[in-house]
């Protein structure tokens, strides 16, 4: 494997991150609902991010990570990626099996608030988030999801950030983030949609930005 690039996200990067977004976890559905849930999803990411970087590796990108440090964002909340994440919702509607995606979408946020709102009950206060990191499965096993997880703690670092928090499902590599010293501070679990199916579960993880080597 060659060794990928580590950079800071470009405009230009958005089709592929969106597609990966899409094949990680909209895949159930077809194309073109699974892009449109994507996009929403990546929307409403970027609309409140302030550090984004992508690793690229022979002229593609393969991995993703954002972050929001509340210091630095002086945007509105009504910003332009929050308009964008609710047109594509908008469209979503008319998608084939658009509306389930959608619900999935406004049903994970939810639970994200109250997770959120849950950690602050017990006292837990953060000045950042690790807002999205994915990583294509073609480019695992090399070391990667390290590397772009210790850039944005760089990043954070910069900034004067000590504490931050990710949310995290049961559809991602929980042990990557225990691995890194990150401690689950609540959990919300849904029943099975589907019978038979495990049911799914959601956390809000913290940790504290580590003291450079």
């Amino acid at each position: 494997m060659s060794e990928a690039i580590i950079r800071t996200l470009r405009r230009d990067d958005y089709p592929a991150l969106i597609d990966l977004v899409r094949r990680t976890w909209y895949a159930e559905f077809d194309e073109r609902t699974g892009l449109l849930a994507a996009e929403a999803d990546w929307e409403n990411c970027l609309a409140r991010t302030t550090n984004a970087f992508i690793a690229e590796l022979d002229g593609q990108p393969v991995a993703l990570i954002v972050g929001r440090v509340d210091a630095l964002d002086h945007r509105s909340p009504l910003n332009s990626h929050r308009i964008n994440s609710w047109n594509a919702l908008a469209r979503l509607v008319f998608a084939k099996g658009g509306i389930k995606a959608a619900g999935e979408i406004l049903g994970i946020l939810g639970i994200d608030k109250r997770l959120r709102a849950q950690a602050a009950s017990a006292g837990h206060d953060y000045a950042a988030e690790v807002v999205l990191f994915v990583l294509d499965p073609a480019a695992r096993g090399h070391g990667l999801g390290r590397r772009m997880f210790e850039t944005l703690m760089d990043a954070f670092r910069l900034a004067g950030v000590r504490d931050y928090f990710l949310f995290t499902d049961t559809t991602c590599d929980v042990g990557f983030y225990v691995h890194r010293g990150l401690t689950q501070v609540c959990e919300q679990s849904l029943p099975a949609s589907v019978p038979g199916e495990n049911p799914s579960s959601f956390y809000l993880y913290e940790g504290s930005v580590p003291e450079p080597a």
